[in-house]
């Protein structure tokens, strides 16, 4: 790991730019806003098919989200296993920090 250079912003340091490119994957930006928009925590074929992913890159884009703490994994002991997803506290507050850009963005076409 590189030392964190304090005199480039936050954006240019390797971890700000991991994080753009997180969201700049497909279906990050649908997962977030899906996992916004519900009162409880989803399992991973609602996920599948509420966004229509395939199988691999559902399962990648939730380890990715799962690693930079926006989404918790539940998994419960359970014979079949059960898994459901939710946004994390920390997933919660990019709520409002997404749509102020996807606001500039409409302003901005």
């Amino acid at each position: 790991m590189q030392p964190v250079n304090t005199h480039e912003p936050t954006c240019l340091q390797d971890h700000g730019r991991d994080f753009i490119a997180l969201l700049g994957k497909s279906h990050t930006l649908d997962l977030l806003y899906f996992l916004s928009t519900q009162t409880h925590s989803a399992r991973f074929n609602e996920l599948k098919r509420e966004i229509g992913i395939t199988a691999t890159t559902l399962s990648r884009r939730l380890e990715d989200l799962v690693v930079h703490g926006l989404v918790h994994r539940e998994v419960y002991a359970e014979v079949p296993a059960r898994v459901e997803y939710f946004l994390s506290e920390k997933g919660e507050t990019l709520g409002p920090v997404l749509k102020s850009v996807f606001g500039w963005v409409e302003q901005n076409k």
